[in-house]
């Protein structure tokens, strides 16, 4: 009777395990359905409950990290590489790669630096990429196309990359101070210089009108003039508003150009996770 107790248990035991391995070749296939059909915050979740099964298994960590990265959490993507490798120095591959990438994606700049020229496992080419692609997201450009240089690749992240660094080092930019200085002696030229034409027009109209109307009110009744004073202090605030105005459409217009050029870095370097 013994005997057929311990038959059966192992039976019990052989199938238990049998289906536990069943169970997770189904999740991992589910994992790669998941990834395929761009549900990573899913695959994510199925990935990490995975690992708390296998926790020193590389293909599942890294599995994990592509989730994140391709879901743009790229904060929670670094979080978990510093788990598996608490000393940076220690980070292997693919690994490293997914590090520097989450870090520069994340605007970290500076720590992605530091990280690649700290690494014993970055390729030159590779330090190379990221150190260009940090200085043009750092606006750095004679510091980019000197990383570019030196990158031969016909990829086309880098192609564009060198294309973009470029437009960066001939990007004209509209100087706020003589926007300013415009607008003061002449009311609304500081917006016709950053091609701000419509509130340029309606600033050299509104001033013209209002300070007219206070001459003519002070021709009429002299200083106890109150139309004229009415029109005075509004000429007076146009005045004022249409020379910061210019100084803040400068500024504006900084912005616009950067921001543009911004949009294209980061496409640029998405095509390279």
């Amino acid at each position: 009777m013994r005997n057929i107790l311990f038959i059966i248990s192992c039976f019990c035991c052989i199938q238990a395990s049998s289906q536990n391995l069943y169970d997770q070749k189904r999740s991992k296939e589910f994992v790669d359905y998941l990834m395929h059909s761009g549900q990573y915050s899913l695959a994510a979740i199925e990935t990490e409950r995975l690992l708390f099964l296998e926790p020193s298994s590389d293909s599942l960590r890294e599995t994990l990290i592509s989730c994140y990265t391709l879901n743009k959490e790229y904060a929670v993507a670094n979080k978990r590489i510093l788990l598996f490798y608490p000393d940076v120095q220690s980070i292997k591959k693919p690994f490293d790669n997914y590090f520097a990438y989450t870090l520069l994606a994340d605007k970290k700049t500076q720590l992605t630096r530091d990280f690649i020229a700290s690494s014993p496992t970055f390729e030159t080419d590779k330090k190379q990429y990221y150190q260009a692609f940090s200085y043009l997201i750092d606006h750095d450009y004679t510091h980019s196309e000197a990383y570019l240089s030196g990158l031969h690749s016909d990829e086309k992240s880098i192609m564009i990359a060198k294309e973009l660094s470029k437009e960066g080092s001939m990007q004209k930019r509209k100087s706020p101070g003589l926007a300013l200085a415009m607008s003061a002696i002449i009311p609304g030229t500081g917006k016709f210089y950053t091609h701000d034409y419509i509130d340029g027009i309606f600033s050299m109209l509104s001033i013209g009108v209002s300070g007219y109307q206070a001459i003519r009110g002070f021709q009429d009744k002299g200083s106890k003039s109150t139309y004229g004073w009415i029109y005075a202090t509004l000429a007076t605030g146009f005045y004022l508003g249409n020379v910061y105005g210019a100084f803040s459409s400068a500024k504006r217009y900084n912005k616009r150009q950067t921001d543009k050029l911004d949009q294209k870095v980061n496409a640029a370097f998405n095509l390279h996770p």
